[in-house]
C-alpha cells in the first residue's frame, strides 16, 4: 500500500516540535541538577553592616591616632580638647589635653594607663598621679577600649541610617547617622545628660570601613547643646605606651 506524500509531510513538524522539547528538557539544568531559570540574588550591605565593619577595623586595629576637639562648648566645660596616641589592650592613651585648669586654658601633657592617669599640671616640676574621677574628667585610656570605647559605640547606634558621601582630602568617607543613648555617652565622656540621646554622625572610608570621623551632638552641659568630634587615623602603627 502507497503512503500518501501529504500525509507524511504532515506528519514532519509533530516530530520535529517533539525532538526540540527533548532538548529544552535536557537543558534545563545543570551538573547539580539546579534549574537555568534559577536566579542569584544579592543583598546590598545596610548600615548595620558597614557599622559592624568599622567596629571589626577598629577592634582589630591594635593602636590609632585620636584628637578629640569641643565645638560650641559652655565656659563650663573643662575638656576642649585632646590629641595623642592609643593601644586597645590594654587600652592606654599618651598625649596632651587641652583643659581649663583652675579657670585658665593649659596643654597638659597626659599618660592613661592601668586605670590610672599621669597629668603634668602647669607650673608642676613633674608628672603626678591620680584617678580621672578625682579631677571630674573622662579617662582617655577608656576611647580606646575594644568592650566600652569608641569602638562599642559602633554597634550601640540606635536607627543607623546612610547620609552623604563627603571627600576628606584624598579620601572619600561615607556618612552613617544614628543616635546614641546618653548612658552610653556619659560613660565615655564623663559629661551628658544621661536621661537624652545623643545624634552621631561617622565617616567611614570605603572599601577599608575605618572609621574616619566621629561627630556626637546633644546636651553634654544641659542645657546647652555641644559637639564633640573624633578623628582617627595611623591605625596599627606600633605605640607603646608605659607609666611616666
Amino acid at each position: 500500500m502507497r503512503t500518501n506524500g501529504r500525509a507524511r509531510r504532515a506528519h514532519l513538524p509533530v516530530a520535529l516540535l517533539a525532538v526540540g522539547a527533548l532538548a529544552l528538557t535536557a537543558c534545563s539544568g545543570d551538573g547539580d541538577g539546579e534549574s537555568v531559570d534559577d536566579e542569584v540574588t544579592t543583598t546590598a550591605p545596610t548600615p548595620q553592616d558597614r557599622l559592624a565593619q568599622a567596629h571589626e577595623a577598629l577592634a582589630g586595629a591594635g593602636s590609632v591616632h585620636l584628637v578629640l576637639e569641643g565645638v560650641d562648648l559652655p565656659d563650663s566645660a573643662i575638656i576642649l580638647k585632646a590629641e595623642g596616641s592609643g593601644t586597645m589592650e590594654p587600652p592606654a592613651f599618651e598625649g596632651t589635653i587641652t583643659a581649663k585648669v583652675g579657670g585658665v586654658q593649659a596643654d597638659v601633657p597626659t599618660v592613661a594607663v592601668d586605670d590610672t592617669l599621669y597629668v603634668k599640671l602647669p607650673f608642676a616640676p613633674g608628672f603626678i598621679n591620680t584617678a580621672p574621677e578625682d579631677l571630674g574628667v573622662p579617662d582617655p585610656a577608656k576611647l580606646f577600649a575594644i568592650e566600652d570605647g569608641l569602638a562599642a559605640l559602633l554597634t550601640k547606634t540606635e536607627s543607623p541610617a546612610f547620609g552623604e558621601q563627603t571627600r576628606v582630602g584624598s579620601e572619600i568617607t561615607q556618612q552613617i547617622t544614628g543616635t546614641l543613648p546618653g548612658d552610653d555617652v556619659a560613660d565615655l565622656l564623663f559629661v551628658g545628660d544621661r536621661t537624652q540621646d545623643f545624634t552621631v554622625e561617622y565617616g567611614l572610608l570605603e572599601e577599608s570601613w575605618q572609621v574616619r570621623t566621629v561627630t556626637i551632638t546633644g546636651p553634654f552641659y544641659p542645657p546647652d547643646t555641644a559637639t564633640y568630634k573624633v578623628t582617627l587615623d595611623k591605625y596599627g602603627e606600633p605605640v607603646t605606651i608605659t607609666a611616666p
